[in-house]
């Protein structure tokens, strides 16, 4: 059985995705928003209901999930808002299993024109370079990240 959990699950349609995808997957989906948190429960209702989706409402520097519980963890357009790269990449890192997986998907790459706009106008909003990502997934304990330019999938993790 597959267990993602997804960080930062927005409107829930990125944590419906491997629930399509694998029929045997249990998703958890988590976000500091509560408004996110409900939009990510009634998109999935019917999972939900059937036990393969639970939705929290949490700070992804405290997850409360248990220690290597979980295969893949993704975050999609999320980090921005993250507290502290190293901190959360380290309480990702503890929930994951050995040869667990974290994804991290960003469409501003913390040097393009466009998201140096967004962040000065979003409060909150930080983006961050790819040396900046990958220097923290290394301080918190990550042995390897590969940096994709380009539309990549996370194939059969």
């Amino acid at each position: 059985m597959r267990l993602p959990v997804d960080l930062g699950c927005g409107g829930g349609r990125n944590a419906a995705e491997p629930l399509r995808r694998y029929p045997t997957a249990q998703v958890t989906a988590i976000d500091y928003a509560p408004l996110s948190v409900e939009r990510t429960g009634a998109y999935n209702r019917a999972q939900i209901d059937a036990g393969r989706c639970v939705v929290r409402q949490r700070d992804v520097s405290a997850l409360g999930l248990p220690d290597a519980s979980f295969d893949l963890a993704t975050a999609f357009e999320t980090i921005y808002f993250w507290p502290g790269l190293e901190s959360c990449f380290a309480e990702v890192r503890r929930i994951l299993r050995p040869g667990g997986r974290l994804a991290i998907v960003r469409e501003p790459d913390g040097t393009d024109e466009e998201g140096q706009k967004y962040s000065k106008i979003i409060e909150g909003m930080r983006c961050y370079t790819t040396s900046d990502i990958e220097g923290a997934l290394h301080e918190a304990g990550f042995s390897e990240s590969r940096a994709l330019t380009t539309r990549a999938s996370l194939g059969s993790w």
